[in-house]
């Protein structure tokens, strides 16, 4: 180890180059496991969390929660075999005296939610069994960093009541730090009872709430599938117009927090982020290649003197091991770095998700770096192994440059470098220019100048859809009155990530499909004017009136993907379709088609349908209000502020922005992804670039002789530069000829894991080889221009 350190300490600068090259690529390659570890492999904070699971509804279509009436047939059926509790994103209104009301991001629970996630609280009590039923909910428990954030930790606010929705509640309990779960249940400020009405109870088409569960210690996870399966079977035969065709499917809690789409794009970021690695280790080989064949002399006089084979590799293996460890260290810092701008990055303006640097990150990081120092260092090795005694001391204090297959193993390492950087660089242009297209691309509809605020009515003052309506029509008429608005209008939201709602429906007249596979349709509720405001053409019929209110015949617009559909052979408009289990079944008459919207989605939904209804028919408490400015849309943000306000203090605008700055807040993520790719492939090419012009810089002081007998001969310049630069080249072109393989590869899986930016790959691709051809053009260049400036004399001189 002495002789090791001292070593290295005599070539200081390639000690610095190999350390920090090594800490980059295991840097990189630790923070991406270290955002896997936390989402995927590190066990939540719950008791025994590997035993919960989450019970999701399984169509033909896709998968997702559960209604109301469907929540109480499940919980009644799974009694004898499993215990279950309910939960539902909700936002209340919280209004406090001198404070503006504010939306909270709250769950409405099951009064065993707390139970059956092995949560006891901090302070206070959990939620008694009477407490779930309507009329008697009128309790809550704060979260934790709700607590410490609005009420500063203090233990006295238990007892307190606070003003939700218009109405007094209680708090009851404060949660610890460690119930927190923000990548499962996202972050959460206080839980509330169900308090599931009637109406609610008997609802099969709000698919809104989400059932957790426990596995019990007397069934296997096995056993428990099989109950669910036989369940989800008698369920569906004894409700065929509401569920035929569903089943239950178990998901363990900890898999939830990542969908499939993300999962593969996480586990991309890792296997490239080791890519970055491959490229920084080839290079390292390089340079010990380099230094051991400057070294031949030595390991000759060693080898004449009686040094085994193994006394030869030892000092080299522990060379390689000090760098490989010293770089894992520093790459450890790089990592943490690295995972803290992640988290600050994914978080945007709420809390930073903490990747925490346990266990299994330092095991990966040591394991990473001693399989780094093993590839890095056999090479080395190999020479070291090889050498030849007799002729290495007759060289004399020339050395020795070594043969051809030291010069053979180099190239087939530079080749390899850049087939990696082709990879990289493929796969970051594919990525990014498909992230382009579907945040800027054409969606069907047009966000500039949009501005978009949400309102959330309190169900107590507003507990009648007239109420609702009263309000609505109200604020239209002011807000359109402002200044500079062309029209506003009022939906369940707009085609951002897709609409709020999701029914089944027939088409009247038409052969009954089989139950279960009903055509289904993403919904949203609009007022008349929501077509003209987001821009959305209308391709066929008429747009919705006034008149199309309740009471009035039910009214729907459907998209063209829909109608293309359903009415392969003749015109939608004039024809009718009936809704499966909904409340209300009157059909619906379908007076207009509009153009497809494209939502933001990396992996679009199964689900192409989309239809419109009128928004006086079904009025929600929760809408998405939408103003098109002739204008820029900044000046309205307090004139909407203050009308909402003079309608009703009580009701707070949420996430009140121009539509732009809407997408690009919520685009965010793809932004990361697409800088951590552009990162990636950037660093690779540079390493590359670096491998290519090292050995191309040996190789002219290898041949420095050569060279300049030629010059000596009556070679020319362009000669020279010709025989260096085409050395170089070779190598590029046989590592991209190699790369394309794999370049089509990432292409085709990330076409297939995020349709959504499905681009044409072969512009992406050869983009990608044309730029690291130029790089590796340049690298030749350098080193080829030094050696055109050789004196013949000297050099022969030299000899």
């Amino acid at each position: 180890m002495k002789h090791a350190l001292r070593s290295l300490a005599r070539t200081p600068g390639f000690t610095a180059i190999a350390i920090l090259t090594l800490a980059l690529g295991i840097g990189l390659n630790t923070a991406m496991f270290s955002l896997i570890n936390s989402l995927l492999l590190q066990p939540l904070k719950f008791p025994e969390s590997q035993n919960l699971y989450v019970l999701q509804r399984s169509t033909a279509q896709q998968t997702g929660s559960h209604a109301p009436a469907a929540v109480e047939e499940i919980k009644r059926g799974s009694a004898g075999f499993a215990q279950l509790a309910v939960y539902r994103n909700w936002a209340f209104t919280l209004s406090e005296p001198h404070r503006p009301a504010e939306v909270v991001p709250s769950h409405r629970v099951s009064a065993n939610y707390f139970e059956i996630l092995g949560i006891k609280p901090e302070l206070g009590r959990s939620f008694l069994p009477d407490e779930e039923q309507p009329g008697h909910n009128a309790v809550v428990i704060l979260s934790h960093a709700f607590w410490l954030s609005r009420f500063n930790g203090d233990p006295t606010v238990i007892g307190r009541t606070l003003r939700l929705d218009g109405t007094g509640v209680e708090v009851v309990g404060v949660l610890p730090a460690s119930a927190s779960a923000p990548t499962i249940f996202g972050p959460m400020s206080m839980f509330r009872p169900l308090g599931l009405t009637n109406e609610e109870k008997t609802n099969w088409t709000d698919n809104s709430y989400n059932l957790i569960g426990r596995y019990r210690p007397d069934l296997t996870p096995e056993q428990t599938k099989v109950r669910f399966a036989s369940l989800a079977a008698r369920l569906a035969a004894d409700h065929p117009k509401e569920i035929a065709g569903s089943g239950l499917r178990i998901a363990s809690l900890q898999s939830s927090a990542m969908d499939e789409t993300s999962r593969h794009i996480t586990f991309m970021l890792l296997a490239l982020s080791g890519f970055v690695l491959l490229i920084a280790c080839a290079n390292l080989a390089n340079l010990l290649i380099a230094r051991a064949v400057s070294r031949a002399r030595e390991f000759a006089i060693r080898t004449a003197l009686g040094a085994s084979r193994s006394q030869l590799i030892k000092p080299l293996a522990v060379e390689c091991a000090m760098l490989a460890l010293m770089g894992g260290g520093l790459g450890i810092l790089v990592s943490m770095w690295t995972s803290e701008w992640i988290s600050h990055r994914l978080a945007g303006d709420g809390p930073a998700q903490s990747f925490a640097l346990d266990w299994r990150v330092l095991g990966f990081a040591f394991v990473v770096s001693l399989l780094t120092g093993l590839f890095f260092g056999v090479a080395p090795a190999w020479l070291v192994s090889r050498v030849r005694v007799n002729e290495t001391l007759k060289s004399g204090t020339r050395g020795s440059t070594g043969d051809r297959s030291h010069h053979r193993l180099r190239q087939a390492l530079i080749a390899g470098q850049f087939a990696l950087a082709l990879v990289l660089l493929a796969g970051a242009a594919f990525f990014v220019r498909g992230v382009n297209r579907l945040v800027h691309g054409e969606a069907g509809w047009n966000p500039a100048p949009l501005l978009r605020g949400n309102l959330s009515l309190p169900a107590p003052q507003y507990p009648t859809a007239d109420r609702q309506m009263a309000f609505y029509d109200t604020l239209l008429q002011r807000l359109a009155a402002l200044p500079g608005v062309e029209s506003v209008a009022i939906s369940y939201d707009l085609p951002l990530f897709g609409f709020p709602s999701q029914r089944n429906y027939t088409v009247e007249g038409d052969t009954p499909p089989v139950t279960g596979h009903e055509p289904t349709a993403m919904v949203n509720g609009v007022t008349p004017d929501y077509f003209k405001t987001t821009g959305t053409h209308l391709l066929r019929g008429r747009p919705f009136v006034a008149a199309d209110r309740i009471g009035a015949p039910r009214v729907v617009i459907i998209n063209e993907a829909m109608a293309h559909a359903l009415f392969p052979n003749g015109d939608a408009v004039g024809r009718r379709l009936a809704p499966i289990g909904d409340q209300n079944p009157q059909p619906l008459e379908i007076v207009g088609v509009v153009e497809d919207v494209h939502f933001l989605n990396l992996s679009p939904s199964p689900v192409r349908f989309q239809l419109y209804q009128p928004f006086a028919q079904e009025p929600w408490g929760w809408v998405a209000v939408t103003i098109r400015a002739a204008g820029g849309t900044g000046r309205l943000i307090e004139p909407f502020r203050r009308i909402v306000s003079n309608l009703d203090s009580d009701i707070p605008v949420l996430d009140l922005l121009p539509v732009p700055a809407l997408i690009a807040r919520n685009t965010d993520d793809l932004k990361l992804i697409n800088q951590l790719l552009v990162g990636f492939a950037t660093l690779g090419l540079f390493l590359a670039a670096l491998g290519i012009y090292s050995v191309i810089a040996r190789l002219v002081v290898q041949r420095t002789s050569e060279i300049g007998i030629r010059m000596a001969l009556g070679a020319q310049i362009r000669d020279v530069l010709r025989l260096i630069v085409t050395a170089g080249l070779r190598m590029a072109l046989v590592g991209a000829g190699v790369g394309l393989i794999g370049a089509i590869a990432l292409a085709r899986f990330l076409s297939s894991a995020t349709p959504a930016i499905a681009t044409n790959g072969t512009m992406d691709i050869a983009g990608a080889t044309i730029a690291l051809l130029m790089v590796a053009l340049v690298a030749c260049y350098l080193p080829a221009r030094r050696a055109t400036k050789i004196d013949p004399t000297i050099a022969l001189r030299a000899e």
